[in-house]
């Protein structure tokens, strides 16, 4: 019987299927290839050298620190969840046009792969949300968005406990002036929409309230709240 012609994107497509497998992709759907493309790159270099790409900033300790955070909240909570493998491999990129962030799997390794360029608050936020996707991966096998989804949440609970959480949120509030989005910003040193996403998991704001507020339909109200500058989400 004539073998058919071997597909060289299909070949590739199996490999990447077996061993590299992105898990959480950060930005929107036009990041994706960008990300996925770069992760092929980079993978490619280590799979044939064992070296790091020159132009990542490897940061080994943060993604340590993250991950015993994570594990112990995990433990604290009784859920033990989490299942990291023994390798995990983090850093940034600098200069990376359409890089947006992402987690992913090759072989036994986690890749957490971030912008140089964010901000400290937001690359401390993804770093926490993308290493929680590779604990969580295991459970959601299939889908991205699930994944994504639960790895908020359980990065959140570990960064913002309930009892400050509901320092600002206790009274049920359902409009946020600025001059309260920025108190809640600094004092947890996080952008406000994921501190509303924490709050939302706790019950403490309804989905139409966070719905309201990222359409910018909520009127503002002079009220706010006075807290210490102190706490700050690691």
């Amino acid at each position: 019987m004539k073998r058919g012609r071997s597909n060289p994107n299909q070949l590739q497509i199996d490999f990447l299927a077996a061993f590299r497998r992105m898990l959480v992709s950060l930005g929107s759907a036009e990041n994706l290839p960008v990300n996925e493309s770069l992760f092929m790159r980079m993978t490619d270099q280590w799979e044939s050298t064992r070296v790091i790409p020159a132009d990542l900033l490897f940061q080994k300790s943060p993604i340590e620190a993250v991950v015993f955070r994570l594990q112990k909240a995990d433990r604290d909570s009784g859920e033990g969840r989490l299942l990291f493998p023994a390798e995990l491999i983090a850093g940034e990129l600098r200069g990376e046009q359409g890089l947006t962030g992402f987690s992913a799997k090759f072989r036994e390794q986690g890749w957490v792969i971030l912008p140089a360029e964010l901000s400290a608050m937001y690359k401390n936020l993804f770093l926490n949300i993308l290493a929680a996707s590779i604990g969580l991966e295991h459970l959601y096998p299939t889908s991205r968005r699930e994944l994504l989804a639960e790895a908020e949440r359980v990065a959140l609970a570990a960064m913002l406990s309930e009892d400050e959480v509901r320092k600002f949120f206790g009274l049920r509030l359902s409009r946020f002036p600025d001059s309260f989005r920025s108190e809640v910003a600094n004092y947890f040193n996080l952008p406000f929409d994921y501190v509303l996403k924490r709050a939302n998991h706790l019950g403490l704001v309804s989905e139409q309230v966070i719905e309201e507020s990222r359409a910018g339909t909520q009127p503002l109200r002079p009220a706010t709240l006075r807290r210490p500058q102190s706490s700050r989400a690691a």
